[in-house]
This record gives C-alpha cells, sequence and structure tokens, in this order.
C-alpha cells in the first residue's frame, strides 16, 4: 500500500489478507462470512468475527488517517454485516494494469503495435515480486494463481509485440528466462523459437523445439501442441540459406498460434444474409461480452450459419477460436466440467493441475480468457445449465451459440430464431449443388422437391447431392419419390458409397496393427478415448498405445481433441464399427471391451476411495486384472470421475446390453462413478443407464446387480424430488438387498429411501429405515453411512416428537463428519442440524448452521445444493418474521432453480416467497408465488401442495 510519498506497512498477515479481498473486490459488498472463509478457511477460530471487527478497525486508521468523526466521506464503509473498501480503480495497480492491457489488445487488433508494446511494458511496470506474497488465506492463495497467469500472459504479449517490431535480439534473454521458469508453457517456447527464427539462428530454434518435445514426452507422457508443431514446420520450409524475414509466414501477428478448433466452413454456403449481418454486428460490439443464440429445428442449418459467422469474425479474435459441439440432443449430452477441461488443456493448463470442482474450473476458465480475445463457438446445447459455464466473464471474447431451443434466459444475448429458407434461398443451394442448367429445365419439379424437403438446408443437400451423382435422373422423378411420405425419409438419407470408398483408400494405407487399432478403437459408446483407456482395449503399452492412435490422426482416421484425448467423427465410428464387425472375431471384439470395461472400474473404485476415504464402497467388485489410474489425492480423483461420467454412463449402456460383458462389473461402475451425486453433479444420462442395467440384470436373473442398478436408479429420481416415482425402484432394491445379504448396499438405500419417505411425511416408515440404516453402519463401521444415517434420524426423531433426540443425533452426524473431513457429509449434516434447530426455537443456531452449510456446498461447486440451502435460509428468516430477508434468499434461489430444472428446489423457492410477500402485506404477489408453487409440488406429488393450498385459501 503507497500513500503517494511512500509505501505504508499494512500490519500483520491477516490484516493483510482481509485488505487484499477488500481491494480485489473493491466498491462491492463482501460480507462478515465471507471475508471470515477468505482469511481463515475452514480453520476460522471461534473468534473469528471478533478478529475480523478489529482489523476493520486497525484498516480504517490506516486508510482514514485524520479523518474527523461523523464525516461521510468514509473509505471503508460497513455494509450490513461486512464490509465495502471505496477506492477509485485507478488508485489499484491491478485495476490499471488490466485497463492498460485491455487497451493494448485494442491496439494489436487495430494493427498498431507500436502502441501495444507501450501499453505492456507500462503495465508490467507496475508489478512488483509475487502477488500478494506472505498474505494467508485460501482467497489469496486463489488469486495468487489468477494474477500470476494474468501477468505471464503480459509478459508474452509485450514480447511478442517486440518481435513484430523487429525486436527480436532484445526479446532473447527474457524469454530464454522465461522459458526456464515455465518449462511446460509452450506459448513462450513458441516465441522464443519465432525470435531465434527471426535472429537468424534456425538451428537454435529448432533445438528449442527438440528439447520441449523431448521434455514433453520424458516428463507428462505428452508431445507438443498444434502451435509448436506448426511453427516447428514452417522453420523447416522457410529452408536454409533464406533471410530470416523473408517468405516464412512468420510475420508473429498477436497471438498467432492461439487455439484454431473452427470446424471448415461450408463453400456452397447460401441465403441467410440477414442472419449473417446481424450476428456479425454483435460480435463487433465493444466491451461487452457478444452472446448470439441461434435456435431451431434440426437440419435448418445453425451449425453452418454459426461456422459462416464465426470465419468471417475471426479476425476480432487475435488469441484464437474454441469449438465444442455439446451433443444436446444425445441421450447423453457433454457435460459443461468435460467441455472446460478441454477448453482449459487447450489455454495451457496442464491436465494435472486442472480444478477438480466445478465452479473452480469455470472460475479459472474465465479468469485465462479475462485477458484474452477468444472466439468461443458452442454447438448443439442442451440448455441453459449446460452452457452457463462455458460463458466468459469478462469483456473482449465472444461467444455464438447454437441450440434446437430458444434460450432465452441468456441476458444480453443476441437471439436469432432459424426459420426454413426462404424459397428464392433454397432455390440457390439446390442450383449450387445440383447443377443450375438441369434446375432451370425443370423449374416446376424443382419446386415440389424443395417443398417436400421442407426448405431445411440439410434435406436440400442430401437431394442435391444425390441428383449430382446422377446426372440422367431427372427432378420430376425425384419429386415423384419425395411425394410418398412413407418413403421420404428413407429418400433423405446421406447414404453416398463415395463417402466409404473413401475410408477405404484411408485404410489401404496401414499396417495390421494400425488396422486392429482403428476396429477397437471404434468399438466402445465413449464421446472420447484418453491414451489410458485406448491402452487397456488395445491392450499395449501405453506409450504404444498412443503412439498408434496418432498415428490415425495423421491419417484423419482419428481426431485429437487435445494432448492424449482422442475420438471419431460420427461416419468414420459408424464405418469402422462395421468394418470391426466384418473382420474382427466376436471374442477378440468382447476381450477389448471386458479390459476397458475393467480399467474403467479400477479406476473409479481409485477416485471413489480418494474422494471418500473414509466411506464403505457399497459394491462387491469382483477380482480385476487392471489396476486403474492412480490419484494424487481427492480433487484429481472429482476432476477424472466428472470429466469422464458421460462416457463410462455411455460404456456401462453398450456393456448392459451385451450378455457377453459382466453386468457385475457394469453395476459396480454405475455406484463407483457417481460419488459425487450428493453434490447435484450427476450427469444427464444416469436415469437411462441404471434403468438399461436394471431391465438388463432382471432379465439375466441377476439380482445383486439389479439391486444395485435400481439404488442408482431410485436415487437418481429422487435427486429431482419424484419421491414417489423413486419409492418403488428403492423398495424392490431393499428386497433384493435382503435376499443377498448385501448389508453395505442395504444401509445406502435405506438411508435414500428413508430420506424420501422423510418428504412424503411417512415418518414412521422413515424412522424405522433411518434406524435400521444406522445400526448397518456401525456395524461395517462406515463413518459415511453412520453419518448420513444420523442426521436424516434427526429429522425423523424431530416430526415424531422427540426433539432432543433429534437434536443430539444431527450434531453427532456434524461431529462424525468432521472428524472424517468429509465436506460434503458436514454440509448436509449442517443443513439438518438448521432445520432441527429452527423448529426447537435455536433461531440463532440455524442460521449459523445453514448459512455454514451454504459456505460449504459453495465450495464444492454445487449449484443445486446452493439453491436448496438458500431456500432453507429463506424459510428460517420467514419463521423469524423477517420476511425482507427471506425474500433476498428465496429469490436467486429460485433464479438457480429455473437455469437448472430443479423442480423441489424452485416449488421450494417459490414457496417462500409467498410467505415473504404475504408477511409484508402483498396479497397479490403472495398468491402470484403460492400459485405455481402449488402447481409444481402437485406435479412432483409432494403433501406440501396442501400446505400451499391452505395459505392461498386464507389469502
Amino acid at each position: 500500500m503507497h500513500d503517494g510519498s511512500a509505501a505504508m506497512p499494512v500490519g500483520a498477515p491477516q490484516l493483510q489478507a482481509v485488505l487484499a479481498v477488500l481491494l480485489l473486490r473493491a466498491r462491492t459488498p463482501v460480507s462478515a462470512r465471507e471475508l471470515i472463509a477468505a482469511v481463515w478457511g475452514d480453520e476460522a477460530p471461534a473468534g473469528a468475527l471478533r478478529s475480523l471487527r478489529t482489523h476493520a478497525f486497525t484498516l480504517r486508521r490506516l486508510l482514514e488517517p485524520g479523518r474527523p468523526p461523523r464525516t461521510t466521506a468514509r473509505t471503508l464503509l460497513t455494509t450490513g454485516d461486512g464490509y465495502t473498501l471505496r477506492v477509485a480503480p485507478e488508485n489499484i495497480d491491478l485495476a490499471v494494469f488490466e485497463l492498460r492491457t485491455s487497451e493494448a489488445r485494442r491496439a494489436r487488433a487495430a494493427g498498431r503495435p507500436e502502441r501495444a508494446r507501450s501499453l505492456l511494458v507500462s503495465a508490467l511496470d507496475l508489478w512488483r515480486g509475487r502477488p500478494l506474497a506472505g498474505v494467508p488465506g485460501p482467497y489469496a492463495e486463489a488469486q495468487r494463481v489468477r494474477l500470476e497467469e494474468l501477468r505471464l500472459s503480459a509478459f508474452e504479449a509485450r514480447w511478442e509485440a517486440e518481435i513484430a517490431l523487429g525486436g527480436h535480439d532484445n526479446a532473447l534473454a527474457p524469454l530464454r528466462a522465461l522459458a526456464a521458469e515455465h518449462p511446460w508453457r509452450e506459448p513462450v517456447h513458441e516465441l522464443l523459437m519465432t525470435a531465434l527464427h527471426r535472429a537468424g539462428r534456425q538451428g537454435d530454434a529448432l533445438d528449442v523445439y527438440a528439447h520441449v518435445r523431448r521434455a514433453l514426452a520424458e516428463e507428462l507422457g505428452t508431445r507438443p501442441g498444434p502451435g509448436l508443431d506448426r511453427l516447428q514446420q514452417k522453420i523447416l520450409a522457410a529452408g536454409a540459406g533464406r533471410h530470416p524475414g523473408e517468405a516464412t509466414g512468420l510475420r508473429a501477428p498477436a497471438r498467432p498460434y492461439g487455439p484454431a478448433q473452427l470446424p471448415q466452413d461450408t463453400a456452397d454456403f447460401t441465403g441467410r444474409n440477414e442472419e449473417v449481418d446481424r450476428l456479425c454486428a454483435a460480435l463487433e460490439k465493444g466491451r461487452i461480452v457478444a452472446l448470439s443464440s441461434i435456435s431451431g429445428m434440426g437440419g435448418i442449418g445453425k451449425t453452418a450459419l454459426a461456422v459462416r459467422v464465426a470465419h468471417r469474425m475471426r479476425h476480432r479474435f487475435p488469441d484464437g477460436q474454441l469449438y465444442a459441439d455439446l451433443r444436446g440432443t444425445d441421450p447423453r449430452p457433454a457435460e459443461p466440467m468435460e467441455v472446460l477441461g478441454r477448453f482449459l488443456r487447450v489455454l495451457g493448463v496442464r491436465a494435472g493441475h486442472l480444478p477438480a470442482l466445478p465452479g473452480e474450473r469455470a472460475a479459472l476458465y474465465r479468469s485465462m480468457l479475462a485477458t484474452r480475445q477468444v472466439l468461443i463457438l458452442l454447438d448443439n446445447a442442451r440448455d441453459l445449465a449446460q452452457v452457463r459455464d462455458l460463458l466468459p466473464g469478462a469483456p473482449g471474447s465472444a461467444v455464438l451459440l447454437t441450440s434446437r431451443s430458444r434460450l432465452a434466459g441468456l441476458t444480453g444475448a443476441t437471439l436469432v430464431d432459424l426459420r426454413p429458407m426462404a424459397r428464392p434461398e433454397a432455390l440457390e443451394l439446390l442450383t449450387r449443388i445440383a447443377g443450375g442448367p438441369r434446375v432451370s429445365a425443370e423449374p416446376e419439379a424443382a419446386a415440389e422437391v424443395l417443398e417436400a424437403c421442407g426448405r431445411l438446408p440439410l434435406a436440400i443437400r442430401i437431394v442435391g447431392s444425390w441428383l449430382a451423382a446422377r446426372p440422367d435422373h431427372t427432378l420430376a422423378k425425384t419429386a415423384a419419390l419425395l411425394a410418398d411420405e412413407q418413403r421420404r425419409l428413407g429418400a433423405l438419407r446421406a447414404e453416398d458409397t463415395a463417402v466409404e470408398t473413401t475410408f477405404r483408400l484411408g485404410m489401404d494405407l496401414l499396417d495390421a496393427e494400425h488396422i486392429r487399432a482403428f476396429h477397437l478403437l471404434a468399438l466402445p459408446e465413449m464421446t472420447e478415448l484418453g491414451a489410458p483407456a485406448a491402452a487397456a482395449l488395445l491392450a499395449r503399452p501405453e506409450r504404444e498405445a498412443e503412439e498408434l492412435c496418432e498415428s490415425l490422426v495423421d491419417l484423419s482416421l482419428l481426431e485429437s481433441v487435445a494432448p492424449g484425448r482422442y475420438r471419431y467423427h460420427d461416419l468414420l465410428r459408424l464405418f469402422a464399427r462395421q468394418s470391426a464387425c466384418a473382420d474382427v472375431p466376436g471374442s477378440e471384439r468382447t476381450a477389448a471391451l471386458t479390459r476397458l470395461l475393467e480399467f474403467c472400474l479400477a479406476s473409479a473404485l481409485g477416485a471413489h476411495r480418494a474422494w471418500l476415504p473414509d466411506d464403505v464402497f457399497p459394491g462387491n467388485a469382483a477380482p480385476l486384472r487392471s489396476a486403474g489410474l492412480g490419484f494424487t489425492g481427492p480433487q484429481e480423483a472429482a476432476a477424472w470421475l466428472l470429466d469422464e461420467q458421460t462416457s463410462l454412463l455411455g460404456l456401462i449402456e453398450q456393456a448392459a446390453g451385451d450378455p457377453c460383458l459382466s453386468l457385475t462389473v457394469c453395476a459396480d461402475l454405475l455406484l463407483a462413478a457417481d460419488p459425487l451425486g450428493r453434490l447435484g453433479a450427476q450427469p444427464y444420462g444416469i436415469e437411462r443407464a441404471a434403468r438399461i442395467l436394471a431391465e438388463a440384470a432382471r432379465a439375466a436373473g441377476h439380482r445383486t446387480a439389479e439391486a444395485r442398478a435400481l439404488y442408482m436408479l431410485g436415487s437418481s429420481v429422487q435427486h429431482r424430488f419424484a419421491m414417489r416415482l423413486g419409492a418403488p425402484y428403492l423398495d424392490r432394491a431393499v428386497e433384493l438387498c435382503r435376499a443377498t445379504g448385501d448389508r453395505t448396499l442395504l444401509a445406502h438405500v435405506l438411508i435414500t429411501r428413508g430420506g424420501g419417505a422423510l418428504a412424503l411425511r411417512d415418518f414412521t416408515a422413515a424412522h424405522a429405515m433411518l434406524t435400521e440404516a444406522l445400526a448397518h453402519g456401525r456395524a461395517l463401521a462406515s463413518r459415511g453411512i453412520e453419518a448420513y444415517a444420523l442426521g436424516f434420524l434427526g429429522l425423523a426423531l424431530l416430526a415424531t416428537g422427540r426433539a432432543e433426540e433429534g437434536l443430539a443425533h444431527c450434531r453427532e452426524a456434524v461431529a462424525v463428519t468432521r472428524a472424517t473431513r468429509d465436506v460434503a457429509g458436514e454440509a448436509n449434516a449442517l443443513h439438518n442440524l438448521g432445520q432441527v434447530c429452527l423448529r426447537t426455537g435455536r433461531t440463532s443456531e440455524a442460521l449459523d448452521s445453514l448459512h455454514e452449510s451454504l459456505r460449504l456446498w459453495r465450495e464444492t461447486g454445487s449449484r443445486f445444493r446452493e439453491g436448496l440451502l438458500l431456500g432453507a435460509i429463506a424459510e428460517a428468516h420467514n419463521l423469524s418474521g423477517r420476511p425482507a430477508e427471506a425474500a433476498e434468499h428465496a429469490e436467486p434461489a429460485r433464479d438457480i432453480a429455473e437455469a437448472r430444472g430443479d423442480a423441489g428446489i424452485l416449488a421450494r423457492a417459490l414457496a417462500q416467497l409467498g410467505h415473504a410477500h404475504r408477511l409484508q402485506g402483498d396479497a397479490d404477489r403472495a398468491r402470484e408465488h403460492y400459485r405455481r408453487s402449488e402447481s409444481v409440488f402437485r406435479e412432483l406429488g409432494l403433501p406440501d401442495a396442501d400446505d400451499i393450498a391452505r395459505h392461498l385459501r386464507e389469502l
């Protein structure tokens, strides 16, 4: 801190930590709870609030020396129970730094490298050593990572500008130092190679590439990214003896080798001029995040339009383009965590450094985009919840988003609803593909063809391509074929044999080992494969398997989505799988999928144990021949589970339908893949996978696998508050567990079923089931089962008139989870404790418990649980006669529930809003919220609907 003439000592480390939070969130209110969590984290002492008040008093004396009493021009304001630091942005070095780097980006984009260099030099002059050095607390640690990334990005941009201005010699020393400090940061090595090449030192530049390639292979088991590869090829292509600046293609524009993931533009793109202009104008807007949502039915041309606009506007985003197919229409859409992982790896984050929790991963993504200008194309989104964490948080970058749904909840977005092509545009597209003379010779037949196609671009392309391949076929015959509605869809399929011929030409280049890999890698129903999974599938060492995959990538028979991760184009996968069925013996295909299943189960079990080390796994895994992946801690394990969950579910569905594969392994994999379900992080397809597995197990008479699948199915259904729908699955699972003697799974099922019974107000049944679950948990020495049973049993005891016993059970549950460091378990136990305290007159303790539970859930990144707790806190305020505070918590709970589609949380939040407005005397608004709440509760079959109906009658 500086007073304008000299540095001012701040004082104790914790005082520095408080000041750091307030400065980095300047002009924004920060609550006392947030400050305590930021400074002390989980180790907050009992007197933390008192210490915080003391630090605030000390800061006021430092920040407001000589301030007369009772004046209004305060620098540190008390807002609610927290504080707001009122300081102008120009007085904060970080704000000035960010302003200058932002101006530098605009100067680079405008072709003014001198101005960009000057701004970046002045921005970097503001740095003094490591950011927040010596400042304690979890907030400071997280900010150190973010701030260091900002500094490194600015440093790279500064020397890019220097090289662009011919100062390559000046850049060599600082770039060498930075490359030594950050050996895995590929953009730095790209800059160093460029500077060396421009200085006429081609050999040294290639040595840098060789060193990086060798280090990546030996230390990380990966290879250089596409940027370094392209640069090496350009240097090699420049040729010996050529002047380094002559015809090399190395002009070093701003971020010349950023990600370039856009699909190829459509050469014969036709029409949509108004939409193209509108979207381009949105992306041209200044310092806003331009977000364009393109919705419409399948085949309407959403992707083609988005790709056309993205290519036209790519010059506005010098830091590159990111692309993801979100597979919104698939049974298993892409998980946001999985997409964030791919994007972060492309942006330079090593796989082992990816945050494990959704909130942390999204925060790092936004931080890395904060100083970049990147265009993000998100294709085929399912809903708003799927894309929310994929949106940048700062100006500069932009998003193009396609979806079959109209995502009207996107604040500030430019929404474009596509319709079928206008007749002139549709005719122009058919003409371009099938040929002008041919179409003009049969105008009436052409019109009939277009109407039969519904003027959908995809259908027009299929018919046009079919006609182009058959010059003797008339449009009249085609129109007659399409006129038959029974045959129309069959005729509108793209089954061009030339595609298969092209694929077979590619296979002719392969030897036997590569053909085997091409076939086997296509067998699993997984969206993509990592190198370790490919190694298990192929029964080859990981290095050898990766080399096989890379060879297939080089031949365009496989796609590399990130270092060490691979997938097929849909048509290639279909071709490879059909070829495998024809050419690979069934026993070999079964053996390959068995190896993959066992590898995935071994890895999932390892992740499960790393995340929940004190919990007893509810399955009974068969002996496995695979060791699976190892994990260094719960964060890495959770990250792997979240990244791979969708692929694991696809594999489970596939294996459940194959009588040659083990249902026991499938059932254990389903259990092991979802220890994070309690966080509300369940993927879209978990119910589907569990249902398919349950049906297969029942048909095969496999009671153990059926019980596990029914448990996962019932718990997943109850997760969305459909308690009556979930109960039969869980009741059947209980029967099967008793029949097979599976006490561990039985305890888990009873807890889940007991929680559902509580929601349905069948308190006697809930008490019996939870009491039995507690006994099983203690007999099995499972602290996790014990804690969850205790917490829910406390609620059951409260409901049956034994409140003090219930309170004791809930407090014991909190103690157990704290002893085992089970964060999610502690948050759940605190929620239950808060509910019991609230209904026994301990309002202060109830609010403390609920707020602490909310803080813990927010740390896990669970929006589901955050919405649940906000609603619970709103209820506590309503019952305490504080309707304004209740509404403040119920409104964000409602917003979260609406964005995620969580009906149960939505109904509860609406009920609390109704109560709050009723207490404030606004009967009309109370009635509006009550009616919505009652409707949702009725749909869910919950007895709360009758409570809301009574409130409506009383208004």
